[in-house]
């Protein structure tokens, strides 16, 4: 268990800018791994050394500005449904998934004011409307 734990934190301290493809595979293995073994027992140094590879894909996908289709959203709310971090960790998790909310609610807003700024002419009569200028 501790030499898987050790390769995630090895590839965590390998992660390319920009991310590629196989940085995401990644981050969903080391989800699956987090959810089979939530009954595990983990060491302080194991839980410490998982709690690592969060924070950098965090900072990866949601602290940088290289990428904006990807989020470590999912990897962070699983992790605060399992019982193995200690309370300290949790609490910096729900710091980065209120910090990812956040973000996501003012990409939103955004969206919803750029729709309203444009004019909607799907419905308007454009042959009635040369008629009159004519």
């Amino acid at each position: 268990m501790e030499q898987r734990i050790q390769q995630f934190h090895d590839d965590t301290k390998t992660i390319p800018k920009p991310p590629t493809a196989k940085t995401v595979k990644q981050m969903n293995t080391l989800k699956k791994f987090i959810f089979k073994n939530q009954d595990y027992r983990f060491s302080e140094k194991e839980k410490n050394k998982l709690f690592a590879c969060i924070e950098a894909y965090f900072t990866v996908f949601d602290r940088s500005e290289l990428v904006h289709t990807q989020s470590s959203f999912s990897l962070i709310e699983d992790a605060l449904k399992v019982p193995c971090f200690t309370t300290k960790q949790k609490q910096q998790l729900l710091k980065w998934y209120e910090e990812i909310l956040a973000k996501q609610s003012r990409v939103d807003s955004k969206e919803d004011e750029r729709k309203e700024d444009r004019e909607d002419y799907d419905d308007f009569d454009w042959d009635a409307f040369e008629k009159e200028e004519d």
